[in-house]
């Protein structure tokens, strides 16, 4: 549609521009309907092929060669094209463009810079508008869930403040970081572990806060998910795992708008698990154990359901939000200061994050030609989480047994003993409690545990940077961007002596530090032109640097004398650790350059080539070199498809390149000793074998896309396929013998991912005052270790459990396949002995894979994997009237989790509390088939299939409704009131507290919430 806009500038200026002949330069700026920039927009003077493109801040600078006036197009695609008449020079041209009923989200924002979406090359995908405003998620990684064809995202805790893992396109490595980079406002951020190593030896903190908990959803305008090697090769060494590319929100030029938004809610727990009450575990003591309680008939008689551990721990969770933001601006600035603070209790007893946050956003017009800005992000989050044992692979260790954190001690504690005495204080005698967690006759309370344990973690970070963007002429444009991304982390511990983990420590504490700095500098120049109406030409090249610098100090303590200040009063424990401290450093150089081409706007050509040197590797393995080519067809431009109605776009894009990966420890290439003491001496051990071949990991890739609109845009689709080899993988391998130490970074093996994606955005009704979206998408990735150097296969996993074998996915899980159980009269003699014994009834049977008579380690095989077979999300949104509807889901399909936690409580003890499941356990009057006999300890010590579940579900994530108060005349002031859901329901046959399992292994993570939300916002402009 064409628009035509007749603007007079001054009548005198008309009269002196017929006298005036020879070279007029005129000056001005295009902007959308909200007074933002239009970058790559088209003036041309009317019927001639004299034009100019926008530069990145909207503004062009255009030379004539004919006298005024004249006539300017300016166009750009998804907008209203408009023609203005100039009289005058001298004065800057200022041209508004609107939007047409079909932009959909034309212009992206790519790295280093943006493009129009017919002009991509790459598979670029967008979290839709809807998701960022109607999405009550605390965190930016949470807003990602289903959101994106083939970006797997799965929570790693339901603790608040946890991150997500997120896989964008499978993983490519099997030690190196999966995680994908960030960009923030052009600021580099690599999530990074916030675990700062608070106690020391075989005690910790269970979880660490989200490293992207820092920044707040609210101040969030847009985000663009790099996939292929096309759109992601620019970032050379850290692209191999995707890039997400977050834009926060700017003020308008033209008027001052005050925000506040207040969420208010509660969470519950989302699921219970099936536990003996005392009734039932009493009998199984009586019937299995020799009833070491000495438990009466009398007493079993009136015991009833006893005490409810689990319900103890778990609790209501509340939290508040509050979001609020002035931003504003006029013809040369425009500004936004935000703040946020959020504080949200857990499911679990003592457990919760609160976050503090200010971003400001500042850009200015210095000169005509000169442009200088800020984004700057405070944050402070601080979490109380979970004290843990950590993973010790001996016998009869708490981890060994299943105990894992505070909250797994609760499951497992048996339902007879009272969890306060009579005069309301903590029960600390536990007459079943075995050697774990017994000393002198008292006994842990986990109850106890969580209410005077301390497990925090405090977080203070800046996320900042300055650029200044110089135009030098028309379409060539210098940037130079400052930047720094710090973080001041500190973990404090402290196990009472009367807690489990604290017990025969007399009371340990702990305080771990880490101070870590990120700094960026990078200087780019990007020069754009279009060459009649047939060429268009955009080129960047640039310099970027960045410096890491880590340190870290941990104190421990143990023994104390006094536990009323906790872990503040270190010096008063008798037994001293000494100090553990250490520093890190690493530096990145990179040459950059990347030319865009497009030919007739049918035929689109992106060239990237990028150079990394880094210091992590070995001296002469340090350069890395990454190009990549990408292509695309409008095809919808073409001769052949304009007499059709059904396609309005129709693209086809094909590319191929390499990325790298440097996302390993520092000096893993030198050999490293470590300061210990020795009878009282300081000795030095080694601490890292080296590898002086140690270089680049190198991620190839193919992608080919179609994307596609019909009915006038209506309904887009966007098809990928995609095939990625990782090769030189930065792989730990067991060390020599003798060399002092147990692994050894080396490059070995590949693996392979290759997958097809889907996504659909479709408008179902759009009439009058009534409008109706949905978006689907869905995704599979195949993943293979198609190399393994020398080896064949790799184990790993407290019980060998985990299997990198060529052929396989990593991630594989490892060991038996049941049988069955033995059944009164089942021909014994005929069955494989099992730990060189024969089976009795009520014994399990595993499938005898080598037919050799013998159920040995010979006989396990691959039982599933953490890799789904597909993800899938759904969401749609509808507006009637004043009212807003908004919903999200997400799904997985295929993947198997090991429950571990299901496992250990399966496993009859007299010690702990078990499943309810057991009470359908085998006996001769009841004949299971499928779980076996009470007894104590494992036929086999390793895995079968029974433990490894499928743990596929489907979850409505996100449900919110909302309604806009009608405004009252002459108010200006808008109010929206909504009601929202998180974590609705989940469909799922998994049978542990939720599907969503990070590393795959399921050992009693913090569970996952229901959380119920009502707030309102208020909008005064």
């Amino acid at each position: 549609m064409k628009k035509s806009k007749r603007v007079s500038v001054s009548f005198i200026g008309l009269l002196l521009a017929c006298c005036v002949h020879g070279q007029v330069i005129l000056d001005g700026m295009v902007v959308d309907k909200d007074n933002l920039p239009v970058i790559g927009a088209t003036v041309v003077v009317k019927s001639t092929t004299v034009g100019v493109v926008t530069g990145i801040d909207g503004k062009f600078h255009l030379t004539l060669e004919n006298t005024l006036p004249a006539t300017l197009t300016v166009s750009f695609l998804g907008y209203e094209e408009v023609d203005t008449d100039v009289y005058e020079a001298g004065k800057e041209i200022r041209v508004v463009l609107m939007e047409t009923a079909e932009n959909l989200d034309e212009v992206v924002v790519i790295g280093y810079g943006t493009q129009r979406r017919r002009e991509l090359t790459g598979a670029v995908g967008s979290v839709s508008k809807q998701y960022l405003e109607y999405n009550t998620a605390p965190s930016l990684d949470a807003l990602l869930g289903g959101a994106v064809a083939g970006v797997n995202v799965t929570q790693s805790s339901g603790q608040p403040g946890a991150a997500s893992s997120i896989r964008i396109r499978g993983g490519n490595s099997i030690n190196a970081s999966n995680d994908p980079l960030y960009v923030i406002d052009g600021i580099i951020v690599y999530p990074r572990s916030t675990n700062a190593g608070a106690g020391g030896g075989e005690v910790a903190v269970e979880s660490s806060i989200n490293p992207l908990a820092a920044i707040n959803p609210a101040t969030i305008e847009s985000i663009s998910v790099l996939k292929d090697v096309s759109a992601t090769a620019i970032f050379g060494s850290r692209g191999a795992n995707g890039v997400i590319i977050v834009t926060t929100k700017k003020g308008r030029r033209d008027k001052n708008i005050i925000n506040y938004t207040l969420t208010t809610g509660w969470s519950i727990p989302s699921r219970h698990l099936r536990l003996m009450d005392a009734t039932q575990w009493a009998r199984v003591q009586i019937d299995y154990f020799g009833n070491k309680g000495n438990i009466t008939g009398e007493q079993l008689a009136q015991i009833g359901h006893g005490y409810d551990w689990q319900d103890a721990v778990l609790q209501t969770g509340f939290r508040q939000n509050h979001d609020i933001s002035v931003s504003g601006g006029d013809e040369k600035t425009r500004y936004l200061l935000s703040g946020n603070f959020i504080d949200q209790s857990g499911i679990i007893i003592n457990s919760g994050f609160r976050r503090y946050n200010i971003h400001i956003k500042i850009d200015r017009d210095i000169y005509q030609n000169l442009t200088i800005g800020t984004s700057t992000t405070f944050g402070k989050s601080n979490q109380n989480s979970l004290t843990t044992s950590k993973e010790v692979n001996y016998n009869s260790s708490p981890f060994g047994d299943g105990i894992t954190n505070s909250l797994t001690y609760a499951l497992f504690m048996p339902p007879t003993v009272p969890i306060y005495n009579a005069d309301g204080s903590y029960n600390y005698l536990n007459p079943w409690e075995s050697s774990h967690f017994s000393l002198n006759g008292r006994q842990a309370n986990p109850v106890s545990d969580l209410n005077n344990s301390v497990a925090e973690s405090i977080n203070n970070s800046i996320l900042a940077n300055v650029y200044a963007l110089y135009t030098i002429r028309n379409g060539l444009v210098a940037k130079l961007n400052l930047s720094t991304d710090q973080s001041s982390i500190t973990q404090n511990f402290f196990a009472p002596s009367t807690s489990a983990l604290g017990l025969n420590e007399v009371g340990v504490g702990s305080i771990g530090k880490k101070q870590h700095e990120i700094w960026q500098a990078d200087a780019t120049i990007d020069y754009s032109r279009q060459f009649n109406d047939s060429h268009f030409i955009n080129f960047l090249g640039g310099y970027t640097y960045q410096h890491v610098h880590e340190n870290y100090l941990i104190n421990r303590a143990s023994h104390f004398t006094n536990e009323t200040l906790k872990h503040n009063n270190l010096g008063d424990g008798q037994v001293q650790t000494p100090t553990l401290n250490g520093i890190f450093a690493s530096q990145l150089h990179s040459i950059i350059t990347r030319l865009n081409y497009t030919l007739q706007e049918k035929y689109n050509l992106t060239a990237t080539f990028r150079a990394d040197y880094s210091d992590r590797f070995a001296p002469g393995k340090r350069w890395g070199y990454f190009p990549s080519i990408g292509v695309s067809w409008n095809i919808d431009k073409e001769k052949f498809l304009q007499e059709q109605s059904l396609f309005s776009t129709l693209k086809l894009r094909l590319s191929a390149g390499g990325v790298g990966n440097t996302e390993i420890g520092d000096y893993l290439f030198a050999q490293i000793f470590r300061a210990q003491k020795y009878n009282g001496q300081t000795v030095y051990q080694m601490d890292n074998l080296g590898n002086p071949d140690l270089t680049w990991e190198t991620t190839t890739q193919y992608n080919l896309g179609l994307d596609g609109g019909l009915m006038e845009d209506h309904l887009n689709f966007s098809l990928d396929l995609y095939h990625k080899n990782t090769y030189n993988l930065l792989l730990e391998k067991p060390a020599p013998l003798g060399s002092g130490v147990d692994k050894q970074m080396v490059n070995i093996g590949n693996v392979q991912n290759k997958g097809v994606e889907f996504g659909v955005n479709a408008i179902l009704i759009d009439k009058g005052k009534l409008r109706w979206d949905i978006s689907a998408n869905i995704a599979r990735n195949i993943n293979a270790v198609t190399a393994l150097g020398d080896d064949d296969r790799i184990l790993s996993g407290q019980y060998s459990e985990q299997i990198l074998k060529v052929g396989e996915s990593f991630g594989s899980f490892y060991g038996f396949i049941f049988d069955g159980i033995v059944q009164s009269g089942e021909d014994i003699s005929q069955l494989p002995l099992v730990n060189g014994s024969t089976p009795q009834p009520g014994d399990v049977k595993f499938v005898d894979i080598q037919k050799d008579g013998s159920i040995d380690l010979n006989d396990r095989v691959i039982l599933g994997s953490i890799h789904p077979d597909f993800i899938y999300g759904l969401s749609s949104s509808l507006i009637y009237r004043n009212f807003d509807f908004f919903a999200s889901f997400q799904g997985s399909q295929g993947n198997e989790v090991v429950n571990s936690l299901r496992r250990n409580l399966e496993r009859a003890t007299s010690s702990y509390n078990l499943s309810a499941a057991l009470l359908d356990a085998w006996t001769p009057d009841n004949p299971s088939n499928e779980i076996p006999r009470i007894s104590a300890g494992y036929q086999m010590k390793f895995i079968d299939n029974r433990h490894v579940e499928d743990a596929s579900y489907f979850r409505m994530k996100n449900l919110t409704i909302g309604y806009n108060i009608p405004k009252v005349k002459n108010l200006r002031a808008g109010v929206r009131i909504f009601l929202s859901a998180e974590n609705l329901f989940t469909i799922t046959a998994y049978k542990g507290y939720d599907p969503e399992v990070a590393n795959g292994i399921d050992v009693g993570a913090y569970p996952s919430a229901r959380t119920f939300s009502v707030g309102f916002g208020l909008n005064i402009y």
